[in-house]
């Protein structure tokens, strides 16, 4: 059973690129929107510099997931992805819920500028979106992923340690 969680960890980790693409498209596009090519204005929009730190470690821990579940090494690594991924979820979470208060302040009609608290180029609202429905989709994936990790690193870990009792004995 140890292979069969670990190729469905594998196959969850290939789809959770899907909805970290979503999110890095919007971020992009809404920093292109609030720098409009000036340094200024990123200095100003400091917290935008964590989206891109959870957008990179996201795009690490995947990468790293899949590795780990090629080489059948998540008995070993199990508790630092799921770690990871904990930290990662945690600041995402946290960043999707200032977004998704941007986009209600801005259907309530206050200006995009003063929601997001810089000179926006255009009209940021579906860039905003999209990296919301990005966040919460990486997060709803990243819970799934630390289930299966955990499922998956826990039975290869008991696998292994019962195949070294019956050589040894």
């Amino acid at each position: 059973m140890g292979r069969g969680w670990t190729v469905a960890t594998a196959i969850v980790a290939v789809i959770a690129f899907a909805p970290w693409a979503v999110y890095v498209a919007g971020l992009g596009k809404l920093t292109q929107a609030i720098v409009d090519h000036k340094y200024s204005q990123a200095w100003k929009q400091t917290i935008i510099m964590l989206e891109w730190y959870t957008v990179s470690a996201q795009f690490l821990n995947l990468v790293l997931i899949l590795i780990a579940c090629i080489a059948r090494k998540l008995s070993r690594t199990h508790s630092a992805f799921i770690m990871f991924l904990a930290v990662n979820t945690g600041l995402i979470i946290l960043r999707a819920t200032e977004r998704i208060w941007q986009i209600t302040a801005i259907h309530d009609g206050v200006i995009p500028a003063a929601a997001l608290g810089v000179v926006v180029v255009g009209d940021p609202l579906t860039y905003l979106r999209a990296e919301a429905a990005g966040q919460v989709a990486t997060a709803t994936c990243n819970f799934i992923l630390a289930i299966l990790i955990g499922m998956a690193g826990t039975v290869q870990g008991d696998s292994y340690y019962r195949g070294q009792a019956a050589h040894v004995a």
